[in-house]
């Protein structure tokens, strides 16, 4: 089975600003759909997973819409329908006649958009869908900050993908970890998944309630971790391509390794070797030279996790040209490798195996007497 995640944090841009050319070169803008849709050769699940795709007015007005009420949500719909139907459109046309996509799942959150692809012929196996989100602005009241969760059963594996957006600045490290302990702790994140075999399905004795209960997790998003160096030696060590060196003062990578209750410890990532993702001036192949000339940094994540890690093959991993946005887009593909039960050879199993515990057990039973017997207490 073959996944194709994307994750990207727009900047607020619209659809349309990926038609033209602008004046910086090397630019992806126009082709950057199609490449994302042919980096995995017919995918069977396809996820984007973008942030900030409102503007700061937008989400002040989806504030007063959350907190107070109003009749403006509609404007900021439209924002999420734009996006929506553009990754339709691009499906369409990018992927062969003979190999139609489904929309299974798509969701929005104050600026995040999650919208998930199957292959059509592969919905008749899934079951269990579910999608939700985690809110962790303002103290777990506002969705500015926060994640949204999908899940579903394929054949007889779980799948779940999270699109996040972390606390952001240099040095809420810590917030940022809290972030994600609230996401992958929420308890009853999802419906409890009554139409699965859950001892079959899901891991460590889960009910697919909870985020890790899952078989397949996969976590994009920008998590906004960031490169403990001065900007100086960043920029340098980009120019001359020293990657291994950023990659030693990568925020996430250095909680991953050393720090024992990180909950992306169990997680997994692939290689990186393209350069950091944020923060750009818009339409321009320079990072940030505004006033707060911001430290360049991998902001923009995918991560997975399975507890056996051999049924998961990393196809790519890689960064596109596309300078609308502060942020470059990152796609990732994989290969999983999916458990088909046959339940009628797993209920003759199960009847041999209570057939030879009861025989077990009347043994057992009858020992026992006997040694009770010979002592006389029954």
């Amino acid at each position: 089975m073959k996944v194709l995640v994307c994750t990207w944090n727009v900047d607020a841009a619209k659809p349309e600003t990926l038609n033209s050319v602008d004046n910086a070169g090397g630019n992806d803008n126009v082709g950057f759909l199609d490449n994302v849709l042919s980096s995995v050769e017919r995918p069977d699940i396809l996820v984007f997973g973008f942030q900030e795709v409102i503007d700061l007015e937008s989400k002040k007005m989806t504030a007063k819409t959350v907190l107070f009420g109003s009749d403006n949500a509609h404007k900021v719909s439209r924002s999420y329908k734009l996006w929506y139907d553009r990754l339709v459109y691009a499906v369409r046309v990018a992927m062969p006649p003979d190999c139609p996509y489904s929309v299974i799942h798509t969701e929005n959150m104050v600026g995040l958009f999650t919208c998930i692809f199957v292959r059509s012929s592969e919905k008749e196996f899934m079951s269990s869908m579910a999608i939700t989100t985690v809110k962790r602005g303002m103290g777990g009241h506002y969705g500015n900050k926060g994640a949204i969760v999908s899940r579903f059963v394929l054949d007889d594996s779980s799948f779940c993908f999270i699109n996040c957006h972390l606390a952001a600045g240099q040095s809420e490290k810590a917030a940022r970890n809290s972030d994600l302990a609230a996401v992958l702790e929420e308890r009853s994140v999802f419906p409890e998944a009554l139409n699965a075999d859950q001892g079959v399905v899901f891991t460590g004795g889960g009910d697919g309630s909870m985020i890790l209960d899952h078989e397949f997790v996969f976590l994009n998003g920008d998590l906004n971790y960031r490169i403990d160096q001065r900007r100086e030696a960043v920029i340098s060590s980009i120019r001359a391509g020293d990657l291994q060196y950023l990659l030693g003062h990568d925020q996430l990578l250095k909680e991953m390794t050393n720090n024992r209750a990180f909950r992306l410890r169990i997680f997994h990532e692939a290689p990186i070797t393209f350069l950091p993702t944020y923060k750009y001036d818009r339409h321009s192949n320079e990072y940030d030279t505004s006033e707060k000339r911001r430290i360049p940094a991998w902001c923009d994540r995918i991560l997975w996790r399975c507890r056996d890690a051999s049924k998961v093959e990393t196809l790519h991993y890689r960064r596109y040209e596309v300078n609308v946005s502060d942020h470059r887009p990152v796609s990732a593909g994989f290969v999983v490798r999916l458990k088909k039960v046959d339940y009628a050879a797993r209920g003759l199993v199960e009847s041999e195996v209570s057939r030879q515990w009861l025989q077990e057990e009347r043994k057992l039973v009858q020992q026992n007497r006997l040694f009770y017997a010979e002592l006389g207490w029954i």
